[in-house]
């Protein structure tokens, strides 16, 4: 169950790493009808781009431990909790930064913020605001559930050490 719910939370990160680039596009061409500067926008767009990226590797690993995780291997629960704990770390901090008032102030020589808004949101397909409020609403519970559940007691007999499982044939094998 835990490696279902670590590749839906692997899956719906990578739809947020889709639905943010298609958006961020959207944008920059509604800057460009607009009629903004040269080179506006550009180092938000770079940071946005190192973010997807590590959002998208994330996103990854978390679908390579959901195929590893099953088995049985302590390691890999070790290192999932690892990058559980990262990932809703960052996601934490992004959603408390997300609650933050927007800097305020208009200045007469600012882009037409409505005007760029207005673009942007034709620009933007239909399908976008219902993919990223689900993949919002499923990316970070499914990883901490996934992370519970390898926290729990059937959880550490799957992942305890075995003893070697080759049946004894009877023969002892002694080197001369």
């Amino acid at each position: 169950m835990s490696s279902l719910l670590l590749a839906l939370s692997g899956l719906a990160r990578l739809a947020q790493v889709a639905v943010e680039a298609v958006e961020q596009n959207a944008y920059l061409s509604a800057h460009e009808a607009v009629g903004t500067p040269d080179g506006f926008g550009a180092l938000p767009l770079v940071f946005l781009m190192g973010v997807a990226l590590v959002v998208m590797l994330t996103a990854l690993a978390l679908l390579v431990l959901a195929l590893v995780n099953p088995a049985g291997q302590n390691w890999t629960r070790i290192v999932t909790w690892i990058i559980g704990g990262l990932t809703l770390a960052v996601a934490g901090c992004a959603l408390a930064l997300s609650l933050l008032p927007a800097p305020g102030g208009e200045s007469p020589d600012r882009t037409e913020w409505d005007t760029v808004h207005a673009v942007a949101g034709q620009l933007m397909p239909a399908w976008l605001e219902p993919v990223a409020t689900f993949s919002g609403f499923v990316a970070s519970p499914a990883l901490l559930v996934a992370m519970v559940l390898l926290a729990l007691p059937s959880a550490n007999d799957f992942y305890r050490s075995r003893p070697d499982s080759r049946p004894d044939d009877g023969r002892t094998s002694t080197i001369p």
